[in-house]
């Protein structure tokens, strides 16, 4: 079978987006060595190494251009040239082809959370609906995720699969102090202190967080993630609210540096209004870093009872829930551990192995 796979984020994306795409890549060659495998890279990207070249792998650099434009223009006349018989596409899937399209749908939040999202975005993901009914098959990335497209009618249940995301075995190794220091050295981070990793967006709710410091003493909180049009609103906030000795931005943060940020945290905070999935408070529960998210979407179907809940829109208790932490010791350690143990039920080879299985049912089904 010949196997197209919309890799264009492989390198560069959305910082989640690219830790998915790099890692079902990954995972998917290293299972399956019997098929042929197109991957489709952004031609910006072409001086890049990429590291799992083998016997039956093609790489394809198309022009960059929008997302959504390339997969509905340009990877079909790359299907019919090299007669694919299944592609993989992210979030865009398209209309005229004659490979068998599945649509890997990360999340359509905006479609019941537009207050979320700026305008620019939601014209960006309007067509993720439209173009999924010309797919033969949705992926998307939780049992939540799959209600709400079933609910804006996308495409018949049957025809909608779930395949959870992954964790890195990376995350679990232990550090000595000494290594931790020295990272802590090079990011300027406080001894102890608090974590938000992710998008610095709305619908990730930095703002209210940083609220509930006012009732929290004696810890500092680091927001890590590459700026984004939310920062002016944050710095705004913590100008307001008098913490500017007390909350520290590290920017981008290099893929390899995040394992031990996640280690250096003495508790990982996740206040998102909303999720498709939830990556960051895994990764952290598998660092073994105690975890605390809000009770929204998808977070308890995958946090399940290994983190503390709260309510994204109450700064008392998010304050309330991080003081427990950090004046109930066995509370800390107990939470530390049911988080190691639910991070180890969710592994990048079991996704790799259950998309490979729905390119087996959809590739070689006859119906269009």
């Amino acid at each position: 079978m010949k196997i197209g796979i919309d890799a264009k984020w492989f390198f560069d994306g959305p910082p989640s987006g690219r830790v998915v795409v790099k890692n079902i890549v990954k995972e998917l060659l290293t299972y399956n060595k019997k098929d042929e495998f197109y991957l489709f890279l952004n031609k910006s990207d072409k001086n890049k190494p990429f590291p799992f070249l083998d016997n039956n792998v093609t790489l394809i650099y198309i022009k960059n251009i929008n997302n959504a434009l390339s997969n509905v223009f340009l990877l079909p006349q790359y299907s019919r040239k090299l007669k694919l018989d299944v592609i993989l596409y992210q979030n865009f899937s398209a209309v005229l082809t004659r490979s068998k399209s599945i649509n890997y749908i990360h999340d359509v939040l905006f479609l019941d959370f537009p207050e979320y999202y700026t305008l620019k975005e939601r014209i960006y993901l309007w067509p993720i609906k439209y173009l999924s009914k010309f797919s033969n098959h949705i992926i998307t990335i939780s049992e939540s995720e799959k209600k709400r497209i079933i609910r804006h009618n996308f495409m018949k249940k049957e025809a909608i699969s779930v395949v959870y995301h992954g964790i890195n075995k990376d995350y679990e190794q232990t550090h000595s102090q000494e290594s931790i220091r020295i990272f802590k050295e090079k990011y300027n981070l406080p001894k102890k202190f608090i974590l938000y990793f992710g998008r610095l967006n709305y619908r990730k709710n930095i703002s209210t967080l940083l609220k509930s410091l006012k009732d929290i003493k004696d810890i500092s909180l680091v927001i890590a993630g590459k700026a984004d049009h939310e920062m002016a609103n944050l710095k705004n906030a913590i100008t307001k609210l008098n913490l500017e000795e007390r909350v520290l931005f590290t920017g981008y943060i290099q893929d390899d540096d995040v394992i031990k940020l996640y280690a250096s945290a003495h508790i990982f905070c996740f206040p998102s209004f909303a999720e498709g999935f939830g990556l960051p408070p895994l990764e952290s529960m598998a660092s073994g870093t105690p975890v605390i998210v809000s009770n929204t979407t998808s977070l308890p179907e995958i946090c399940a009872n290994a983190v503390l809940y709260i309510n994204p829109n109450d700064a008392t208790d998010i304050a309330n829930k991080i003081n427990t932490l950090l004046q109930d010791e066995n509370m800390y350690l107990k939470l530390a551990n049911l988080g190691k143990e639910r991070a180890k039920k969710f592994s990048w080879e079991t996704t790799a192995e259950q998309i490979n299985n729905i390119f087996n049912i959809v590739g070689c089904n006859e119906d269009r």
